[in-house]
């Protein structure tokens, strides 16, 4: 249990019996946390409205194991409300946490990151050109806290990487010089994903590919469903 109240987001919620949910949180010093919301459906209640994505939340529990439960609930500021594709692809950021992260698991910067990610997505609104480096950002944060941070500076033999050059990134070695046959990604495009600058609707789409790929290799070829929203 929290020495004091948590802030907390929660990321995902599913119903547990007929009038409890089971909570996963993202909280500010412990991580990811799951804990069971008991009695939070129906009634008159205000706790199941705060148990949303993107609500602020301060939060307590109690108990041992797993899935301990829910004892306090409180707004902790008004919510953030993305809306359009900002809203999907807050559900994207969600959804990688989930994946990623383990209960229990204090990664110190991860709360931060994705506060910061989340507001730069409310700001970003409907503008691709916006969301996009927001996303790649996150990403790359998400990974490195994970202790699976991309190298994308130096190729495989330590020199630097070249704009003009193209590179096929092998996800546990990093970039090395692509071959003919091919396709790769221009150094430009990996020096532009490391400073978190992606104005080049081309670098956003090699980065974009990338990342896909390399999300996809460590998440062992699991299908993320937020990706669906954007079809």
């Amino acid at each position: 249990m929290p020495d004091v109240l948590q802030p907390a987001y929660v990321l995902h919620s599913r119903r547990f019996r007929e009038s409890s949910l089971i909570v996963e949180l993202l909280t500010r010093d412990h991580g990811r946390q799951g804990v069971l919301a008991k009695g939070v459906l129906g009634g008159k209640g205000a706790r199941q409205s705060l148990l949303q994505p993107f609500v602020p939340l301060l939060v307590d529990w109690r108990g041992r194991g797993e899935l301990p439960t829910l004892t306090t609930l409180e707004a902790a500021g008004a919510g953030i409300q993305p809306s359009g594709r900002a809203l999907y692809c807050g559900l994207y950021v969600n959804e990688l946490v989930l994946r990623f992260s383990e209960r229990g698991d204090p990664h110190s910067e991860l709360f931060p990151a994705y506060l910061q990610c989340m507001n730069a997505l409310l700001r970003a609104g409907e503008d691709n050109a916006e969301l996009e480096p927001v996303l790649r950002r996150f990403e790359l944060q998400l990974l490195d806290e994970m202790g699976l941070a991309m190298q994308l500076q130096e190729d495989q033999q330590g020199q630097p990487l070249q704009p003009g050059e193209r590179y096929h990134y092998e996800i546990h070695a990093g970039p090395r010089v692509a071959m003919a046959s091919e396709e790769g990604v221009l150094g430009a495009t990996l020096r532009a994903l490391a400073a978190g600058e992606l104005h080049d609707p081309a670098q956003r789409r090699e980065a974009r590919s990338l990342m896909r790929r390399v999300i996809a290799e460590h998440l062992g070829g699991q299908q993320l469903k937020s990706r669906e929203l954007f079809r």
